[in-house]
């Protein structure tokens, strides 16, 4: 990133805080030697100040005046070529205005107009800026990633590893979180600075050599954390127990929390490198292959219940290149580039979900997911405060152009209607995409890609052009947006935010180690496995989620910048929730293999369905009510889930077990280890104690048998330990 693009960044903030009248003594400073010394910035200032006026003299009008009521724009998409026929608005509106004199009103409705035809102006001038259009070299031909299998996998479990499993040793940590330092923490959040690399010059940093050491690139990953505690100056929090850890990382890795026997197994072993040997094992085990093939299945097709998308097909393509550990860019290129039938090409299934109205979506989410871009703001216009333009997106979305989703009617045995059958064909036709910008004019777009443009001729396939471009070339944008992927995946924050939204115009909190951990990334062969061990091996994975006097500071939530000196606390998915219900009521149930799998997931993706709705907007978004919401709350205390892990009539279930103990003592810790994944502490084993036998004496009192009272107890221990914070939360 250019020193321009990081100023222009900080710029945008330091607008923000002087709209918002949060701006410092200091901060001011800056902004003016940022404006004064760069003429983009100084047009910049302009066109923010301008828009943000305008803004404030139209809510300046008060809370009495009324909302405007507007009628609809008419929209027109061509055949062709995505076209929006901006239609006339008419705004009826009636407002309460306060009493003011003539001369004041037309001083105000004066000042008002230029005000507004100078932001029109200058808004208009960012409309109309079109990028260069000289024809670049295609590079020389590279070889396409291997076009990986296609086939149902059957037993996952037997699928050798084609990577030896290496011992890492890693030298004991130094970090500030053993030095207990002076609190040095503001003692108030206004107190700290807009841009946090600012207070301290660190010094220039060291790059890992190409093909670096597991040990290599976790120590830096440990360095480059703590350069940024130091600069932020704050102190870590401590390490987390094994008992937070172990929890943590089972469900981050494979989805679920650990059965009692795992994480007994965990908290009384003593090797050293116990967490190395977890983790290497927990990627090994084959439901890190049902967990990776989920979590993707839901980011590339969402959770709907398509009747006409085949989410089996698509998710055995996924599990088999998850379980060959194939490289993610051989894994994103066959998505890009997928033909075929839906039933056979798993592949083709992502791409079938989103190539309605003029494959708009497609656009969008491929660059979204894979290059961590998002581009669906600038369909209909220029981005106003970075360099997307219009002609970009419909650039990318000329790859697109050549392909067709044939539909073939499908029969069933007895004649009845069944779902088509989809095939995503690429068509032999060459040609141009126009598009039409906001002045109606009509311009033409040529596949182009990162200043590549291929022909437009026939005779190429524009989507395997684009699938290798993305995968190949100097960019390294694949990796980068995997990397900040996955790190949001496992601190519930990525190095931007959000994770899908990269460019000059949201610098990363941490860039070197962003950078380094990309160009590994790619040097390991896009290895998705190594990647999760430099993670979960890292010192600041393995930090506490509480707060210390010291980092008090470092709260993402209130919007201040990640600076991951403790594990920010992330709430289940819906599917962790699921899964790890199921080895709270019986952890026989969980599943070891793929092949064997699929009709549990299927019963667990209908028992979603209650809880997704569909956007209907032109990315196909949805949104979850599984989040923190009252239909949450009453499905823990009391939907069939829970139900399920409170009854005594399952062989094997953890409260059968549980109550098979002689000792009070023993069935509430084996209790606590099998939802929380620690045993209680004493004065919480005490209190326990005391409410089983008062809850006992009250129900015989009623003339409940002892037996049953007894069972009550237990039932209600264990339902409260379900309905607890630390159960649906990731610490």
């Amino acid at each position: 990133m250019s020193k321009k693009e990081i100023e222009l960044a900080e710029l945008s903030l330091l607008m923000e805080a002087l709209c918002e009248e949060r701006l410092s003594a200091t901060e001011s400073a800056r902004l003016e030697e940022i404006v004064l010394s760069d003429p983009d910035a100084m047009q910049f200032y302009l066109n923010y100040s301008h828009l943000h006026g305008t803004l404030y003299w139209d809510q300046a009008l008060g809370s009495d005046a009324m909302i405007p009521v507007v009628t609809a724009v008419e929209e027109e998409i061509a055949e062709e070529a995505a076209v929006e026929e901006d239609g006339e608005v008419t705004v009826a509106e009636t407002i309460k205005r306060p009493t003011v004199s003539r001369k004041n009103r037309w001083v105000a409705g004066i000042t008002s107009v230029c005000l507004l035809v100078a932001f029109m102006v200058v808004f208009n001038s960012w409309l109309k800026k079109e990028d260069a259009s000289g024809l670049a070299e295609n590079p020389p031909n590279q070889n396409q990633p291997l076009e990986g299998s296609h086939g149902t996998p059957e037993n996952l479990a037997t699928v050798p590893s084609t990577k030896q499993t290496r011992s890492i040793h890693i030298e004991p940590s130094q970090h500030p979180m053993l030095r207990f330092q002076k609190n040095n923490t503001p003692n108030s959040l206004n107190d700290l600075p807009l841009v946090a690399t600012k207070p301290k010059q660190l010094a220039p940093v060291e790059q890992l050599p190409t093909g670096a050491s597991d040990e290599a690139i976790i120590t830096f990953i440990n360095h480059r954390i703590q350069d940024g505690w130091a600069a932020a100056n704050i102190t870590s929090s401590p390490f987390a127990t094994d008992e937070e850890w172990v929890r943590r990382v089972y469900l981050d890795v494979i989805g679920r929390i650990p059965t009692a026997t795992e994480a007994e197994q965990f908290l009384k072993s003593r090797q050293p490198d116990k967490h190395q040997r977890l983790v290497q094992q927990l990627t090994e085990n084959p439901t890190y292959v049902t967990n990776w093939s989920t979590i993707w299945t839901r980011l590339l097709i969402g959770r709907t219940m398509s009747r006409e998308i085949n989410r089996r097909a698509l998710q055995d393509f996924l599990v088999q290149s998850f379980a060959e550990n194939r490289p993610w860019s051989e894994i994103v290129y066959d998505l890009v580039s997928a033909e075929g039938d839906a039933d056979t090409n798993g592949a083709t299934n992502f791409l079938l979900a989103h190539l309605n109205n003029q494959a708009v979506p497609a656009t969008a989410i491929t660059t979204r997911l894979f290059l961590g871009t998002q581009i669906q703001c600038t369909q209909c216009h220029n981005h106003p405060f970075n360099n997307a333009t219009q002609s970009q997106f419909w650039e990318i979305n000329s790859f697109f152009k050549q392909t067709k989703v044939v539909r073939k009617k499908n029969m069933g045995e007895k004649g009845e209607a069944k779902a088509p059958k989809l095939t995503l064909v690429s068509l032999s036709k060459g040609g141009t995409t126009f598009y039409e910008t906001r002045q109606g004019l009509m311009q033409p777009a040529y596949p182009k890609f990162a200043g590549v443009k291929i022909s437009d001729g026939p005779g190429v396939n524009r989507r395997q052009e684009l699938a290798r471009l993305m995968t190949s070339g100097k960019t390294n944008q694949l990796a980068r947006a995997m990397v900040n992927r996955m790190w949001a995946h496992f601190f519930g924050y990525g190095f931007t935010r959000p994770v899908d939204d990269m460019g000059y115009h949201n610098s990363p909190t941490h860039p070197e180690l962003l950078d380094q951990l990309a160009r590994q990334f790619v040097d390991s062969g896009y290895d998705i496995k190594q990647l999760i061990q430099w993670i979960c091996l890292s010192d600041a994975y393995r930090l506490s989620s509480r707060f210390q006097n010291d980092n008090v500071a470092d709260n993402p939530e209130d919007g201040s910048t990640p600076n991951f000196s403790r594990m920010y606390v992330k709430q289940m998915t819906a599917e962790q929730l699921y899964d790890s219900l199921q080895v709270t009521a019986k952890p026989t149930q969980i599943v070891t293999d793929y092949s064997t799998a699929w009709n549990k997931m299927q019963k667990r993706d209908k028992w979603l369905q209650q809880f997704i709705y569909t956007l209907q907007n032109e990315e196909n978004d949805e949104t979850t009510t599984l989040d923190g919401t009252i239909t949450q709350a009453l499905l823990m205390m009391n939907g069939p889930l829970v139900k399920q892990s409170l009854d005594l009539k399952q062989d094997g279930s953890i409260l059968t077990q549980a109550l098979k103990e002689r000792t009070p003592d023993a069935r509430i810790r084996k209790l606590s280890l099998a939802a929380l994944s620690r045993y209680p502490s004493s004065r919480e084993l005490t209190e326990l104690k005391r409410l089983v036998k008062e809850r006992t004496k009250f129900l015989t009192a009623r003339n409940v048998p002892l037996q049953s009272a007894v069972q009550q107890s237990y039932q209600d221990v264990y339902w409260a330990y379900l309905n607890s914070n630390e159960f649906i939360l990731i610490h």
